[in-house]
Protein backbone atom coordinates (compact mmCIF):
# COMPACT_ATOMS: atom_id res chain seq x y z
CA UNK A 1 0.00 0.00 0.00
CA UNK A 2 1.23 3.57 -0.49
CA UNK A 3 1.65 5.99 1.88
CA UNK A 4 -0.75 8.53 0.27
CA UNK A 5 -3.20 5.57 0.64
CA UNK A 6 -3.23 4.97 4.47
CA UNK A 7 -6.22 6.76 6.03
CA UNK A 8 -4.87 9.17 8.36
CA UNK A 9 -6.37 10.08 11.94
CA UNK A 10 -5.61 13.18 13.95
CA UNK A 11 -5.94 13.14 17.67
CA UNK A 12 -5.69 16.27 19.80
CA UNK A 13 -4.47 15.36 23.54
CA UNK A 14 -6.14 18.37 25.71
CA UNK A 15 -6.51 19.30 29.59
CA UNK A 16 -4.92 21.60 32.03
CA UNK A 17 -1.03 21.67 32.20
CA UNK A 18 0.39 18.96 34.82
CA UNK A 19 -1.96 16.66 33.97
CA UNK A 20 0.13 14.46 32.41
CA UNK A 21 -1.02 14.85 28.51
CA UNK A 22 2.71 14.39 27.45
CA UNK A 23 3.17 11.25 29.29
CA UNK A 24 0.06 9.92 28.76
CA UNK A 25 1.11 10.50 24.63
CA UNK A 26 4.38 8.84 24.78
CA UNK A 27 3.22 6.41 27.12
CA UNK A 28 1.00 5.25 24.50
CA UNK A 29 3.39 5.51 21.65
CA UNK A 30 6.00 3.62 23.01
CA UNK A 31 4.84 1.72 26.39
CA UNK A 32 7.59 3.61 28.16
CA UNK A 33 7.50 6.08 30.97
CA UNK A 34 9.45 9.93 30.73
CA UNK A 35 8.14 11.93 33.69
CA UNK A 36 9.16 15.73 32.91
CA UNK A 37 9.02 17.61 29.77
CA UNK A 38 10.16 20.96 29.09
CA UNK A 39 7.81 22.38 26.72
CA UNK A 40 6.26 26.09 25.55
CA UNK A 41 4.17 24.91 22.59
CA UNK A 42 2.31 22.11 21.32
CA UNK A 43 4.12 18.99 20.11
CA UNK A 44 2.98 16.85 17.46
CA UNK A 45 3.75 12.70 17.61
CA UNK A 46 3.34 10.38 14.70
CA UNK A 47 2.68 6.89 14.14
CA UNK A 48 1.40 4.22 11.84
CA UNK A 49 -0.30 1.42 13.29
CA UNK A 50 -1.76 -2.23 12.29
CA UNK A 51 -5.78 -2.37 13.60
CA UNK A 52 -8.08 -5.57 12.21
CA UNK A 53 -8.97 -3.16 9.45
CA UNK A 54 -5.67 -2.10 8.32
CA UNK A 55 -2.81 0.14 8.38
CA UNK A 56 -3.71 3.53 9.61
CA UNK A 57 -1.13 6.75 9.77
CA UNK A 58 -2.23 8.54 13.35
CA UNK A 59 -0.92 11.96 14.50
CA UNK A 60 -1.09 13.34 17.84
CA UNK A 61 -0.81 17.03 18.94
CA UNK A 62 -0.12 17.42 22.84
CA UNK A 63 -1.97 20.65 23.32
CA UNK A 64 -0.12 23.19 25.22
CA UNK A 65 -1.98 24.69 28.22
CA UNK A 66 -0.46 27.95 28.08
CA UNK A 67 -3.65 29.88 28.95
CA UNK A 68 -5.97 27.60 31.40
CA UNK A 69 -8.78 29.49 30.63
CA UNK A 70 -8.47 29.11 27.21
CA UNK A 71 -10.32 26.33 24.95
CA UNK A 72 -7.78 25.42 21.82
CA UNK A 73 -10.44 25.91 19.42
CA UNK A 74 -7.77 25.64 16.31
CA UNK A 75 -6.78 22.59 17.43
CA UNK A 76 -9.77 20.63 18.02
CA UNK A 77 -11.22 21.92 14.75
CA UNK A 78 -7.80 20.35 13.31
CA UNK A 79 -8.51 17.20 14.66
CA UNK A 80 -10.86 13.94 14.20
CA UNK A 81 -11.03 13.25 17.62
CA UNK A 82 -9.79 14.74 20.86
CA UNK A 83 -8.46 12.73 24.05
CA UNK A 84 -9.68 14.57 27.26
CA UNK A 85 -7.49 14.26 30.29
CA UNK A 86 -7.84 15.64 33.81
CA UNK A 87 -6.15 14.42 37.09
CA UNK A 88 -8.13 12.76 39.83
CA UNK A 89 -5.97 14.87 42.59
CA UNK A 90 -6.89 18.19 40.86
CA UNK A 91 -10.62 19.26 41.01
CA UNK A 92 -9.14 22.62 38.54
CA UNK A 93 -8.42 20.29 36.04
CA UNK A 94 -11.54 18.14 35.88
CA UNK A 95 -13.35 21.33 35.66
CA UNK A 96 -11.28 23.07 32.72
CA UNK A 97 -12.49 19.04 31.19
CA UNK A 98 -15.62 19.61 31.85
CA UNK A 99 -15.79 22.81 29.97
CA UNK A 100 -13.59 21.13 27.07
CA UNK A 101 -16.58 18.40 26.65
CA UNK A 102 -18.96 21.21 26.68
CA UNK A 103 -17.39 23.19 24.04
CA UNK A 104 -16.70 20.28 21.77
CA UNK A 105 -20.51 19.03 21.74
CA UNK A 106 -21.17 22.37 21.02
CA UNK A 107 -19.51 22.69 17.95
CA UNK A 108 -21.34 21.56 14.42
CA UNK A 109 -20.13 18.13 13.06
CA UNK A 110 -17.30 18.01 15.77
CA UNK A 111 -14.53 15.70 16.69
CA UNK A 112 -15.29 12.71 18.86
CA UNK A 113 -13.97 12.60 22.31
CA UNK A 114 -12.58 10.17 24.71
CA UNK A 115 -12.11 11.37 28.68
CA UNK A 116 -9.26 10.41 30.85
CA UNK A 117 -8.80 10.48 34.74
CA UNK A 118 -4.58 10.27 34.89
CA UNK A 119 -2.53 9.70 38.39
CA UNK A 120 -5.25 7.00 39.76
CA UNK A 121 -1.85 5.72 41.73
CA UNK A 122 -2.32 8.57 43.95
CA UNK A 123 -5.78 7.30 45.69
CA UNK A 124 -5.12 8.85 48.65
CA UNK A 125 -4.76 12.53 47.73
CA UNK A 126 -8.16 12.06 45.05
CA UNK A 127 -10.19 14.84 44.63
CA UNK A 128 -12.10 13.69 41.69
CA UNK A 129 -14.45 10.51 42.77
CA UNK A 130 -13.89 8.28 39.59
CA UNK A 131 -18.56 7.95 39.45
CA UNK A 132 -17.66 11.55 38.71
CA UNK A 133 -15.78 10.80 35.83
CA UNK A 134 -17.92 8.40 34.55
CA UNK A 135 -21.30 10.22 35.21
CA UNK A 136 -19.47 13.30 33.30
CA UNK A 137 -18.67 10.92 29.92
CA UNK A 138 -21.86 9.18 30.22
CA UNK A 139 -23.29 12.56 29.86
CA UNK A 140 -21.76 13.22 26.68
CA UNK A 141 -22.17 9.63 25.55
CA UNK A 142 -18.20 8.95 25.18
CA UNK A 143 -15.76 6.69 26.86
CA UNK A 144 -14.07 6.92 29.93
CA UNK A 145 -11.34 5.13 31.83
CA UNK A 146 -8.79 6.10 34.79
CA UNK A 147 -5.06 5.50 34.35
CA UNK A 148 -1.90 5.69 36.07
CA UNK A 149 0.63 6.90 33.35
CA UNK A 150 3.11 5.93 35.28
CA UNK A 151 2.62 2.19 35.37
CA UNK A 152 1.69 0.34 32.34
CA UNK A 153 -1.73 -0.56 31.78
CA UNK A 154 -3.76 -1.74 28.83
CA UNK A 155 -6.97 0.29 29.42
CA UNK A 156 -4.53 3.43 27.71
CA UNK A 157 -3.88 1.97 24.30
CA UNK A 158 -7.27 0.52 24.08
CA UNK A 159 -8.83 3.94 24.86
CA UNK A 160 -6.85 5.57 21.51
CA UNK A 161 -7.65 2.38 18.93
CA UNK A 162 -11.44 3.24 19.90
CA UNK A 163 -11.04 6.67 19.08
CA UNK A 164 -9.18 5.76 16.16
CA UNK A 165 -11.51 3.06 14.91
CA UNK A 166 -14.66 5.68 15.39
CA UNK A 167 -12.97 8.11 13.87
CA UNK A 168 -12.01 6.24 10.92
CA UNK A 169 -15.74 5.39 10.29
CA UNK A 170 -16.85 8.95 10.42
CA UNK A 171 -16.51 11.09 7.51
CA UNK A 172 -12.47 13.08 7.02
CA UNK A 173 -12.85 16.63 7.35
CA UNK A 174 -12.09 18.71 4.00
CA UNK A 175 -11.30 22.05 5.46
CA UNK A 176 -8.74 22.25 8.48
CA UNK A 177 -7.85 25.63 10.30
CA UNK A 178 -4.51 25.46 9.76
CA UNK A 179 -1.36 22.96 8.19
CA UNK A 180 -0.11 20.10 10.45
CA UNK A 181 2.33 18.96 8.14
CA UNK A 182 4.45 22.49 8.65
CA UNK A 183 4.08 21.47 12.52
CA UNK A 184 7.49 20.14 14.14
CA UNK A 185 7.60 19.36 17.92
CA UNK A 186 10.49 17.76 20.72
CA UNK A 187 10.36 15.52 22.79
CA UNK A 188 12.13 16.45 26.08
CA UNK A 189 13.07 13.68 28.08
CA UNK A 190 16.22 11.26 27.44
CA UNK A 191 18.92 11.07 25.86
CA UNK A 192 20.15 13.37 22.65
CA UNK A 193 19.58 12.36 19.32
CA UNK A 194 20.06 14.96 16.36
CA UNK A 195 17.05 14.03 13.10
CA UNK A 196 14.10 12.40 13.39
CA UNK A 197 14.31 8.52 13.11
CA UNK A 198 11.66 5.70 12.66
CA UNK A 199 11.08 3.88 15.42
CA UNK A 200 9.42 0.31 15.24
CA UNK A 201 7.01 0.05 17.71
CA UNK A 202 4.20 -2.85 17.93
CA UNK A 203 3.86 -2.69 13.85
CA UNK A 204 4.16 0.80 14.09
CA UNK A 205 6.18 3.85 13.27
CA UNK A 206 6.83 6.76 15.95
CA UNK A 207 8.13 9.79 14.34
CA UNK A 208 9.98 12.31 16.86
CA UNK A 209 10.13 15.85 15.34
CA UNK A 210 11.62 18.99 15.90
CA UNK A 211 9.99 22.30 18.21
CA UNK A 212 8.06 24.73 16.60
CA UNK A 213 4.73 26.47 16.24
CA UNK A 214 1.48 25.24 15.55
CA UNK A 215 -0.07 28.01 13.43
CA UNK A 216 -0.50 28.55 9.95
CA UNK A 217 -0.36 31.78 9.73
CA UNK A 218 2.97 32.07 11.32
CA UNK A 219 6.13 31.16 10.21
CA UNK A 220 7.84 28.58 11.05
CA UNK A 221 10.72 28.89 13.60
CA UNK A 222 13.13 26.53 14.25
CA UNK A 223 14.83 27.02 17.29
CA UNK A 224 17.98 24.88 18.22
CA UNK A 225 19.55 23.87 21.42
CA UNK A 226 16.73 21.00 22.09
CA UNK A 227 18.44 18.46 23.52
CA UNK A 228 16.40 14.76 24.55
CA UNK A 229 17.23 13.73 27.66
CA UNK A 230 16.07 10.11 27.06
CA UNK A 231 15.55 8.35 23.80
CA UNK A 232 12.13 6.86 22.83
Amino acid sequence: MKSEDIPRVRIAVIGNADVGKSALTVRYLTGRFIGEYRSNTDLLYNKTISLDAGLTEVEIVDVYAGNEDDFPMEQVLWADACMVIYNITERASFEYATKCLGEIKALQNGPSAYLIGNKADLDHLREVPEKEGAALSAAHAIGFCEVSVAEYTPILPKAFEKLIIDSRARPQKQNRKFSVSKMIGTLIGGSGYGSSRNLAINQGTVVPCHKGELHKTRVLKRRQGFMATSSL
